[in-house]
């Protein structure tokens, strides 16, 4: 979000508050990927694994109950989503809006050839 404003509206004047609020932003994102973790804490479990054809007994801490066949899909969809494709998704609004109005501006600078004085060259 800072760098599409930086870009977007390159003259505006930061506030004398621009310190507290990126601060805030900070912990917002920090608290809110705690809360996202909190249900995998509370529903992973330490289970044992026995190997294939071996006398080997494995501990793994799993992040969803194996009493249930859907948890794991549901997990990793879960998983894809929140720290994936929304993510994609909101830096690419965020990108493309940068590219519009940087193509925008390219086209609105001064001493660019416009496509009508192209013309007016090439006749």
């Amino acid at each position: 979000m800072s760098r599409y404003k930086a870009i977007v509206n390159p003259m505006d004047i930061q506030k004398s508050s621009a310190v507290f609020w990126t601060c805030l932003k900070a912990v917002s994102i920090w608290l809110l990927s705690m809360l996202l973790a909190v249900p995998e804490a509370i529903f992973s479990q330490v289970v044992n694994m026995q190997g294939n054809n071996t006398n080997v007994t494995l501990l793994n801490c799993v992040p969803y109950p194996l009493s249930n066949q859907m948890h794991p899909k549901i997990h990793s969809v879960m998983i894809f989503l929140v720290y994936f494709l929304i993510p994609l998704t909101i830096i690419s609004v965020y990108y493309y809006h940068i590219a519009r109005t940087l193509i925008k501006s390219a086209h609105d600078m001064p001493g660019e050839v416009s496509e009508h004085t192209k013309r007016q060259v090439r006749e």
